[in-house]
């Protein structure tokens, strides 16, 4: 069926194609009449003639698309098969071999095997990096903001720049929003509250939409079709038109009590850090505290991270280090993963991805930390 399907893709795609070559043809043609037709009335005749050529053409084209009969594609199964099916035990059995390892659970404390430093660095990056955030795309691709360069960076396997696209201002964080697809939260100093959405296309990041809001936009995180955007001190969520706003949750009693959030797999629970008090927060989906962790190793939390299988991982940046939390009896324990020996100096963000490898985006760095786990 897949095949099918793309089999027809590619027929629609070659007509859009055709249609682009006419109009464009077309609107090149026209132009030139209405420039030129008072200078030269040999060429100006040249191009009236082929613009009725490309027009036959054109009406011949969309006569064929017209009279095109609707596709449709419908499954029919066996006869029997439900039965036989239902008469089997099991399907077969799953082997796995090499790939990604397996994943245990989220009470795992891990352990860096090794650290790898990649330069993420640009010709024409004017500042030395600020890696605010990292997002994983399809592909095994990575997608950065770079604060103090106002950049976005895409990066392939091999953590190799392969293209950038400049923002407005200062990029506070990136999420991704689907396969190709990601949020960027962008605050500057001068009223602009903006979520960027944009998508990757032919190894190119293009802008597709704006979001302005009326606070702060600094850590983002998303779930469900549902936008999570903290200002310092609150929490909001909205849709990914930027409707339906409404705050979760929000704490004056600081500067940075409410810094990034990360949000679990399955939607249920929030997590905050409160860089301010040294907390690490978690919420229910309402917005309900449902646990505040305090640890000395805690000190001045930035980026909380939520793996796929439920692992919490923290940055804090002005101790170098990155903690793991993990729970137990509902108990919360706090374990420093990586420090300073690592190559961290001021980790910032978090990005986990292969089952056992964390990048780390750092401030005032041009390199991101690949950290080696098992």
């Amino acid at each position: 069926m897949d095949s099918k399907k793309t089999s027809l893709r590619n027929n629609i795609q070659a007509d859009v194609d055709q249609i682009d070559d006419v109009t464009e043809k077309l609107e090149l043609l026209t132009d030139a009449l209405i420039h030129g037709s008072d200078t030269n009335e040999v060429l100006s005749y040249i191009g009236f003639s082929r613009c009725d050529e490309i027009i036959f053409k054109a009406q011949l084209l969309l006569q064929t698309i017209t009279n095109k009969d609707d596709v449709k594609i419908t499954f029919q199964s066996f006869k029997g098969i439900t039965e036989y099916l239902s008469s089997l035990e099991m399907l077969g059995e799953v082997i796995c071999e090499g790939g990604e390892k397996p994943l245990p659970g989220p009470d795992l404390v891990f352990e860096v095997e090794k650290h790898v430093l990649h330069n993420v660095k640009v010709a024409d990056d004017k500042n030395t990096c600020y890696i605010t955030g990292i997002c994983r795309l399809a592909k095994r691709e990575f997608l950065l903001s770079d604060g103090e360069n106002s950049k976005l960076k895409l990066l392939n396997s091999s953590y190799q720049v392969m293209s950038t696209s400049n923002v407005p201002d200062w990029p506070e964080d990136v999420c991704s929003t689907g396969e190709r697809e990601a949020a960027v939260a962008v605050d500057g100093g001068k009223g602009r509250h903006e979520i960027l959405l944009v998508r990757i296309k032919a190894g190119k990041i293009e802008q597709m939409n704006t979001i302005k809001l009326q606070h702060r936009c600094g850590g983002l995180a998303h779930h469900g079709g549902q936008l999570y955007v903290t200002t310092n001190t609150a929490l909001h969520m909205y849709d990914m038109a930027g409707g339906q706003g409404r705050q979760l949750y929000s704490d004056e009693t600081g500067k940075y009590t409410f810094t990034r959030c990360a949000v679990s797999p399955d939607g249920s629970r929030i997590y905050i850090t409160n860089a301010t008090h040294h907390k690490l927060i978690t919420l229910n989906k309402d917005g309900t505290t449902l646990s505040t962790l305090t640890h000395p190793e805690l000190q001045f939390p930035s980026s909380p991270h939520v793996t796929a299988h439920g692992h919490v991982f923290v940055t804090c940046h002005r101790r170098n280090t990155v903690v793991q939390v993990t729970e137990k009896n509902n108990q919360q324990t706090v374990t420093t993963l990586a420090g300073g020996k690592n190559g961290l100096t001021s980790p910032r963000s978090l990005c986990f991805y292969s089952n056992d490898s964390l990048l780390v985006g750092q401030w005032d760095n041009d390199n991101i930390v690949e950290l080696k786990l098992k």
